[in-house]
């Protein structure tokens, strides 16, 4: 599901995306997962802060959380390396929700949406002064998000399901304060054909894009049935204010690759 956020992000590839949050320019795959290969221009992979690239960010954002019975979350020992949480109902794995990291450096359109709302180009992005201001930028981002699943809905989807969007709101996700978004297709009946939530936030130089669906075409980040999804949403939107994150907050400043 990652690499269809990060195709929605201009710079990045979510199913590689979550995508920092631009996803005017770079769109995703034509088979509409997030973590689906790319129809059109982003980069090759997620661009993560040095001291994240060794070991599933969940394993550090987590912390000691826990979850109420029957739910169980831990990191997922993935082959494929994307940054998975693992959820189980009891001992069965039900879902999976993924978190993606982008460097504002990776990032010249979240830079753009960030000068646009009145940031200036060499301001100290945490200093909590901007804080309303960056709230706008990951709006602008979310919007751009839409419009890339919106256009690769239509031609998918003809008149037999029709795409929704939900307005951002804005939430507490660890001490970032950040923003939840949702969209889903809707059969005629008004039946859920898929939905995707997600929630990004930006700690002044990374973004933080995590995300879920119910979705057949995604290839990570969502749930089997669309039972589990509906579920486990609301203990998703509990566990948010419990990460720790910023992540770079405990740790030695990153650099790019």
């Amino acid at each position: 599901m990652m690499r269809l956020l990060l195709r929605a992000l201009p710079v990045v590839s979510w199913g590689t995306i979550v995508a920092a949050i631009v996803i005017a320019s770079n769109q995703f795959t034509a088979s509409r997962a997030i973590t689906a290969d790319p129809p059109r221009s982003e980069p090759p992979k997620t661009i993560l802060p040095a001291n994240l690239r060794e070991t599933n960010i969940w394993t550090r954002a987590l912390g000691t959380t826990k979850m109420p019975s029957p739910w169980r979350v831990a990191p997922c020992d993935s082959k494929s390396k994307a940054p998975l949480l693992c959820v189980y109902d009891q001992k069965t794995l039900v879902g999976t929700v993924e978190m993606g990291t982008f460097l504002l450096s990776s990032r010249a359109d979240l830079k753009q949406k960030l000068t646009d709302a009145g940031i200036p180009a060499k301001a100290n992005y945490a200093d909590p002064q901007y804080r309303s201001r960056v709230l706008t930028a990951l709006r602008a981002w979310v919007d751009d998000y839409y419009t890339t699943f919106r256009t690769d809905r239509a031609s998918a989807y003809g008149k037999t399901i029709t795409f929704t969007t939900q307005p951002p709101t804005q939430v507490t996700i660890g001490k970032l304060t950040g923003l939840h978004y949702s969209f889903a297709g809707l059969k005629q009946n008004k039946d859920i054909h898929e939905r995707h939530i997600g929630y990004v936030a930006f700690d002044g130089s990374t973004l933080y894009v995590i995300t879920t669906a119910f979705d057949a075409t995604s290839e990570t980040g969502k749930f089997k049935t669309l039972a589990d999804f509906q579920r486990f949403e609301p203990h998703l939107a509990k566990l948010l204010p419990k990460l720790q994150l910023p992540i770079a907050a405990s740790a030695k400043p990153s650099v790019d690759r």
